[in-house]
């Protein structure tokens, strides 16, 4: 059946290709031969720095908005501006992203049960040799926000913290409203992506639209990648988000919670110092104790690597996820998950003690952090440990940057602009001091001095890119200091 629009045509869709150089050249070729297949009345451009001999029907538009070759994303936008009246369907692609008819048909269906202000979303992939899928947009800090679950008509959406697909997709409608908001047609500019991400996901972040994902139809939604380049970086396959999005589904109908530990969405430039919802084992915490019969808690859990580590050497974890939905992840693994916000996670531990808290990469990212770690220190048992990790924000060039205000740096002095605190480690470890423990020791890492000696800590604190602090308390020392007296 030809998809068709008001007028009884066709509908017209305009494809804007972002291609640079000529590796990606096959790739493109494979790209534009799709979209001509399709059942739509369809016409190709592609944006490039340099000439390219492709088929006679796509139209090669050269030259880049500025110096800067990241700005060639950008080159599109006026282009759309100038046919919005002449086209329906108006998608912007890089060169080596294949999406199908199936794809831009299921966007279509679920345009007309989406609110005004919502888009459905696309999330791209790769397979490897053996067939199996992976997820390109799902690594580091991005996660789905469990909360925004909601059902539209037959389909039900939730939102995924990673905007970028390399692709976006709109009507005519949704492109009048994105040029009318003054946030589609800027100068080429970045903020929470680079130059490249920001062309593809400014719908979303600067136009006034909510980009959502259609989790009740997700494969319908998903687009290919085509160079598989990322295969041996990716972490999470289709299987485990797919198992990820049965948790959003069961939120949805009621059978289970929608919450968040803290809200620890970024504001700050691209990824620097987020919270890693999937972090690797951190080999250097196995180290710490012998962990055979100890209790831990870890505050802020991902999809508990780490955890799973410990419970292997013997630890019994108990964890507090960052939300609902990763911490399910972690109970696959075996991690005791207690989900709810900061105040009802504590409130349900009740009296509970353990021999050590983890709270790895977090403190930062809190407004209000003392409080928080007052309340942590409370929960370690006699005998116990404190294991803390975070940013070094005093090494020397992050420093000078910050005291320039050079580029995002200058926002590092207001947490309401950048979503950090920027704090010492010596605030911490004089905290944990006077909350009880009797030896607290910090270790610069990432490019410091190991050492603990006073001329160690010194040159670490100037080269070091993290820190970690160790707070253990005597069988003597719990209770000596309330919480109250942070």
């Amino acid at each position: 059946m030809h998809p068709i629009n008001l007028k009884g045509q066709r509908l017209r869709l305009l494809v804007a290709i972002a291609s640079y150089g000529e590796k990606n050249l096959p790739f493109l070729r494979q790209v534009i031969q799709t979209y001509y297949g399709m059942d739509f009345d369809v016409r190709v451009v592609v944006f490039s720095n340099c000439p390219k001999d492709l088929d006679t029907e796509v139209d090669v538009v050269v030259g880049l908005p500025t110096k800067n070759p990241w700005s060639l994303p950008f080159a599109h936008k006026e282009f759309f501006r100038k046919h919005v009246e002449n086209y329906d369907l108006f998608a912007y692609s890089e060169d080596d992203i294949e999406v199908t008819e199936q794809n831009i048909r299921a966007f279509l269906r679920a345009t007309t049960v989406l609110g005004p202000r919502e888009i459905p979303g696309f999330l791209h992939t790769e397979q490897d040799r053996a067939g199996r899928t992976w997820m390109v947009c799902v690594h580091r800090h991005f996660h789905w926000v469990p909360e925004s679950t909601a059902s539209r008509g037959d389909h039900v959406v939730a939102e995924f913290t990673n905007e970028h697909s390399a692709f976006y997709l709109l009507t005519q409608k949704q492109l009048k409203l994105a040029i009318a908001s003054g946030g589609f047609l800027r100068e080429p500019h970045e903020g929470r992506y680079d130059l490249l991400c920001t062309a593809a996901t400014d719908p979303y972040t600067s136009c006034g639209f909510k980009k959502v994902i259609c989790i009740s139809h997700l494969r319908e939604f998903l687009i290919r990648h085509l160079p598989n380049k990322y295969i041996a970086e990716l972490c999470v396959d289709l299987d485990g988000f797919e198992a990820q999005v049965s948790t959003l589904m069961a939120i949805n109908a009621g059978r289970h919670p929608a919450r968040s530990l803290f809200d620890v969405r970024p504001k700050f430039w691209h990824s620097w110092w987020q919270k890693h919802y999937y972090e690797p084992v951190q080999k250097d915490i196995l180290e710490i104790l012998p962990w055979q019969d100890k209790t831990v808690l870890s505050i802020g859990c991902g999809w508990g690597m780490t955890e799973a580590s410990l419970i292997a050497l013997g630890a019994k974890v108990t964890a507090l996820p960052l939300d609902s939905v990763i911490g399910e992840v972690a109970r696959r693994v075996g991690v005791e998950v207690i989900n709810g916000t900061w105040n009802e996670a504590v409130q349900r531990l009740g009296d509970r003690s353990f021999d050590c808290i983890l709270m790895t990469d977090l403190l930062h990212l809190l407004k209000e952090a003392e409080p928080v770690l007052c309340k942590c220190a409370a929960l370690v048992a006699e005998g116990g440990v404190l294991v803390l990790t975070g940013p070094n924000f005093c090494r020397f060039p992050w420093l000078m940057k910050r005291t320039l205000g050079l580029g995002p740096f200058k926002n590092l002095s207001s947490f309401n602009q950048s979503g950090i605190s920027v704090v010492p480690p010596s605030r911490w470890r004089n905290i944990l001091r006077r909350s009880g423990f009797d030896h607290v020791s910090l270790k610069w890492c990432g490019g410091g001095s190991g050492s603990n000696d006073e001329v160690g800590l010194q040159l670490g604190g100037i080269t070091a890119k993290s820190w970690r602090l160790l707070a253990f308390r005597s069988h003597c020392t719990r209770g000596l200091a309330p919480a109250s007296s942070c």
